[in-house]
C-alpha cells in the first residue's frame, strides 16, 4: 500500500530490513512524494545520522572550527547573525545527542513517515498531536514492536519537535511517564538474563595455554619492508588470547564495550601512581586511560587501575605486554597520546584491534565497534569452555561491578569509576589522597 501511494517515487523502493515496523530505508522517495503533492514536511527529512566534522575530529576541534567559521579578514565581510545561527544549528546543535542516538532517531522518523504515508496523514505530522502519536504506537504494537523501540519513537518525536521549536506531543505533566508505563505491559517476551563474568571465569581466561605442537618460529611482527613470521597454530592462539584479554580487561576496569574499543595501546599508563604520586607500593600497577565515560560532562575521563596479582599466572599486565609485543603494537617514539589529553593518539593502534578476513587477521587501522568488542568477549569465554548463550558484552561490566560490591568496595568509588548517574556533580571535586581505593575493584577478584 505504501509503494502504491508513493507512485513513481516508489519504484525500486529500498526498505530497512532491521526494523519490526515497515520502514523506508531513505528519505528520497518520501521527499519526492511530498514535492509531488505540495506537502511541507521538509523539517522531518533532515538527516543528521552521520558524524559531523566536530565529531570526526575526535577532540581536535580548534582547527576544524577555524575552517568552518567565516573569516571576516578573508574579504567576505562580517558574517550575519543569521549565518552564525545557521552554522551553530548545523555543526554544534546535533552534538546534544550522541551519533548513535541520532541514528536511531532518524530511523524512527523514517518509520513514522512511512506509517503516515500508509495512513494518508503526512500533512498532519507537524506539529504531531497526542492522538496521532497514540495512533502510531497502537499500529506499531500490531507489528510486535518492542517496548524499547516504542520508547525510542516517543523520544524521537518529542526531541525533534523541541529541536524545531514546536510544542511536543505528550508534554503535559506526567503524560510521558504515563504512556511509557502503559507500553511496558506489552513486553513481548521476558528479558534475557545476562550472566556476569565472575572470579572463576577471570582465572580461566588468564590461564589459557598454547596447544602442544612441533617446534616452530612462533609469531614475529614484520620489520620495515619485511614479512610476518607466524606459525599457524601460534597465530590462531594469538587471536584467542586477545579475545580472552579483552574480556578480562573489560571486567576488571568495569568498561563498556565502546570504551574498550576506543582504548589505544598508549592508553595503558604503566606505573602511573608511582610516576605521578610517588606511591611505591603501586609501582608495578597501571592505569587505563578511559578518555570519555558516560555522564562525563566535564570530559575528565577515568583512569581505571589494575594491580599485580599474588599468583603470577593471573598477571593481566604482563600478558598484555607480551601480546602487544607479539603483535608489534607496543607504543613507539611517535606516540603523542600522553601529551594531548582527551584526544586519541594519532600514531598508536587500538589496544584490542578488530578482526577482518573472517577473523583471521587484525585490522590496526581503526577501532573496534561495540558489537565487535562484545563478540571478542563472547569468543574468549567460549574458548575457555563457557556456554555463551547467557553472556554478552555487558557481562564484563556486570561482573566487575558485582564482584566489587560483594567485596565491599565503597559505592561512591564504583559509581565514579563506572560513570553511573549517582552524585554526578560531586565527582569533579573528588581528589583522593591515595589511589588505594581505586585498586579495590581489581583486588576484589583476589587474583
Amino acid at each position: 500500500m505504501v509503494v502504491f501511494r508513493l507512485g513513481p517515487a516508489g519504484v525500486n523502493t529500498r526498505w530497512n530490513g532491521r526494523t519490526a515496523i515497515p520502514t523506508l530505508a531513505t528519505f528520497d522517495p518520501i521527499r519526492a512524494f511530498a514535492a509531488r503533492h505540495g506537502l511541507l514536511i521538509e523539517p522531518w527529512l533532515f538527516n543528521d545520522r552521520a558524524l559531523g566534522p566536530l565529531e570526526a575530529c575526535q577532540g581536535r576541534w580548534r582547527p576544524v572550527i577555524g575552517a568552518l567559521a567565516a573569516d571576516p579578514r578573508a574579504g567576505r565581510g562580517v558574517p550575519s547573525v543569521a549565518d552564525s545561527v545557521a552554522a551553530f544549528n548545523q555543526f554544534v546543535r546535533p552534538l546534544e545527542l550522541a551519533q548513535g542516538t541520532r541514528s536511531k532517531y532518524v530511523t524512527q522518523r523514517l518509520s513514522i513517515l512511512t506509517w503516515a504515508i500508509w495512513k494518508e496523514c503526512l500533512s498532519h505530522l507537524l506539529p504531531m498531536t497526542d492522538d496521532l502519536l497514540r495512533a502510531y504506537l497502537w499500529d506499531s504494537l500490531a507489528f510486535e514492536a518492542s517496548v524499547s523501540v516504542l520508547k525510542h519513537a516517543v523520544d524521537a518525536v518529542k526531541g525533534w519537535h523541541r529541536r524545531l521549536g514546536m510544542p511536543a506531543p505528550m508534554d503535559g505533566p506526567g503524560a510521558y511517564r504515563s504512556v511509557i508505563n502503559s507500553l511496558r505491559r506489552f513486553q513481548p517476551v521476558p528479558r534475557i538474563l545476562k550472566f556476569p563474568i565472575h572470579k572463576f571465569a577471570i582465572r580461566r581466561l588468564l590461564t589459557i595455554s598454547l596447544p602442544p605442537h612441533p617446534p616452530c618460529a612462533g609469531v614475529k611482527p614484520p620489520h620495515p619492508k619485511g614479512a610476518w613470521t607466524r606459525c599457524p597454530i601460534c597465530w590462531t592462539f594469538l587471536h584467542h588470547w586477545f579475545n580472552c584479554l579483552a574480556a578480562v580487561t573489560a571486567t576488571l576496569t568495569c568498561c563498556r564495550c565502546k570504551e574498550l574499543g576506543l582504548l589505544q595501546t598508549c592508553d595503558i599508563w604503566w606505573g602511573y601512581d608511582f610516576t605521578v604520586g610517588g606511591w611505591a607500593e603501586f609501582k608495578a600497577g597501571a592505569a587505563f586511560d578511559i578518555k570519555v565515560r558516560k555522564n562525563d560532562s566535564f570530559r575528565a575521563g577515568h583512569q581505571a587501575r589494575v594491580g599485580v596479582p599474588k599468583d603470577g599466572r593471573f598477571d593481566l599486565l604482563a600478558q598484555l605486554k607480551e601480546a602487544l609485543r607479539l603483535l608489534g603494537t607496543t607504543p613507539g617514539p611517535l606516540c603523542d597520546g600522553r601529551f594531548d589529553r582527551g584526544v586519541p593518539c594519532r600514531h598508536c593502534p587500538p589496544l584490542f584491534p578488530r578482526r577482518i578476513k573472517k577473523g583471521t587477521e587484525f585490522d590496526l587501522s581503526r577501532q573496534a565497534t561495540s558489537p565487535e568488542i562484545s563478540a571478542m568477549i563472547i569468543s574468549g569465554l567460549a574458548h575457555v569452555g563457557f556456554n555463551t548463550a547467557g553472556f554478552s558484552g555487558i557481562s564484563a561490566r556486570k561482573g566487575g561491578l558485582s564482584t566489587a560490591i560483594e567485596a565491599g568496595v565503597p559505592e561512591a568509588i564504583l559509581w565514579m569509576q563506572s560513570g553511573h548517574a549517582q552524585d554526578v556533580a560531586a565527582r569533579r571535586y573528588v581528589s583522593l589522597n591515595s589511589p588505594a581505593l581505586l585498586y579495590r575493584t581489581y583486588e576484589a577478584f583476589d587474583l
